[in-house]
């Protein structure tokens, strides 16, 4: 893969031991179309604007949170709301390349949710005052 200047940066500041997979991860995403890019201490990945996953290196692991359904049921997915994103309400934790082959479906499917635009979050939704409000 043609892995941005910045995103390759960032693999190879990584530590040793993630190295290797946050590249196979950027090659997977990239391989589906997504397009990476670099905001301090994680690697974002979109398609046509939209968030499909955000890695965050951790010096023994990698984090990365999806675009799944919020209900998918994989007993590898945990909650990712510490991260923030909203939109990526799962996230899985990686620490070899045999996790990271054995989790390319789940990054598929988070790209072909938002590919499709199929990727719809509940908790997503935003409600004003003004939309609550029930009086005439």
């Amino acid at each position: 893969m043609n892995v941005n200047q910045e995103t390759q940066a960032f693999i190879e500041n990584s530590p040793a031991k993630t190295r290797k997979i946050i590249s196979e991860i950027v090659d997977i995403f990239e391989s589906q179309g997504c397009v990476s890019y670099v905001k301090t201490i994680y690697i974002g990945f979109e398609i046509d604007g939209e968030m499909v996953a955000a890695l965050y290196g951790h010096e023994k692991y990698v984090e990365i949170a999806l675009a799944l359904d919020e209900n998918c049921v994989d007993q590898r997915l945990k909650d990712a709301t510490h991260l923030t994103w909203r939109t990526l309400p799962l996230c899985l934790e990686l620490a070899s390349d045999i996790a990271v082959k054995e989790s390319t479906g789940l990054f598929e499917e988070a790209c072909d949710r938002v590919r499709s635009s199929k990727h719809k979050v509940m908790s997503c939704l935003l409600y004003t005052s003004d939309a609550a409000d029930d009086t005439p």
